[in-house]
């Protein structure tokens, strides 16, 4: 199955200075990078749930990278993490999975879903009736598939199509072993996973630090 573990920034913030020493020393590096900024807390809530998870393994065991920069710790579960708003997620598998978590808000998302939707993609949204949430649940989607794959945006995120179906899950157009599941974890986000396993928690647990 897969899991999913969450960090709020609003509950680390106040122990920020004591909880980045939990972090290895290059995570800690970039949170400081950031200096006192939003980024800096959601790098910091990204870290700890690392932390939380493989222990001090992150410390004493270097994170290797894909090809297109995916990390991940050898001989230890595969595992993705994203962040948006004041949440930072991590997804662990036994198999290859992206996560991808986006907060609702305004944008330009007509010129966005231009360059980067596929076409059939463009034409759900031109009759949707929730055109601007359901942007932001086909941009989770995609994210979670190219990070899934590991390819991130050397491969065009227009050049494939996956498109909500119910409330939960999602239709890809063409082949792929991949599983999509979408969760309402959130209120004002939308947050999606892309899989190899069956089964998707559909709880996401919240860790406090």
């Amino acid at each position: 199955m897969v899991e999913l573990f969450a960090a709020d920034i609003n509950q680390i913030a106040p122990r920020a200075q004591y909880l980045i020493s939990l972090l290895d020393e290059e995570r800690q590096a970039r949170v400081r990078a950031f200096g006192e900024s939003h980024s800096a807390l959601l790098t910091l809530a990204a870290g700890l749930l690392l932390y939380d998870i493989f222990g001090e393994r992150t410390k004493t065991t270097h994170f290797e990278r894909g090809k297109r920069g995916k990390p991940h710790l050898p001989d230890n579960a595969p595992f993705n993490i994203s962040h948006a708003g004041d949440f930072a997620v991590l997804a662990l598998s036994q198999q290859p999975v992206g996560v991808d978590l986006e907060r609702i808000r305004p944008l330009d998302w007509q010129r966005i879903a231009l360059r980067f939707f596929h076409p059939q993609e463009r034409a759900y949204l031109a009759q949707s009736s929730e055109p601007e949430n359901d942007f932001f649940r086909i941009w989770t989607l995609k994210e979670s598939y190219l990070k899934a794959e590991g390819t991130g945006f050397s491969v065009s995120p227009a050049s494939f199509a996956v498109l909500p179906v119910g409330t939960q899950s999602a239709r890809f157009f063409g082949e792929t072993a991949f599983r999509f599941t979408r969760l309402t974890a959130f209120p004002g986000y939308c947050l999606s996973v892309c899989s190899l396993e069956e089964d998707v928690s559909q709880q996401v647990v919240m860790k406090q630090f």
